[in-house]
């Protein structure tokens, strides 16, 4: 069975800076690990919402990112095979996104 998982991370940074720290936080994903982001897609269907594909082992993973005033919202899709490690998942991401959110980072 496939699996959500939904993170709501809070930030103090304007939305336009949010959205910078996120296409930074790519292009520097993709630059270190080119060979599992291969596949790696996202479309900005508007200045605050970020929709994203990607493969792994095989899988295909969906998601959404969505830039409120205070807080980011991101909402993955693990297929079956990929929703066991959901639990391991989430609480990457959530302090990932902190850190990439806090006020003191440049990103």
């Amino acid at each position: 069975m496939a699996k959500s998982i939904d993170i709501s991370i809070a930030h103090e940074l304007p939305p336009a800076e949010v959205k910078r720290r996120l296409v930074e936080a790519l292009e520097d994903a993709r630059a270190k690990h080119g060979d599992l982001l291969r596949d790696a897609r996202e479309t900005w269907s508007s200045d605050n919402q970020m929709d994203f594909t990607a493969q792994a082992m095989g899988q295909r993973i969906t998601g959404s990112v969505q830039i409120e005033p205070t807080h980011v919202h991101v909402t993955v899709m693990l297929p079956m095979l990929l929703a066991l490690f959901a639990s391991n998942l989430k609480p990457r991401i959530e302090a990932e996104g902190k850190k990439l959110l806090s006020r003191g980072s440049s990103a």
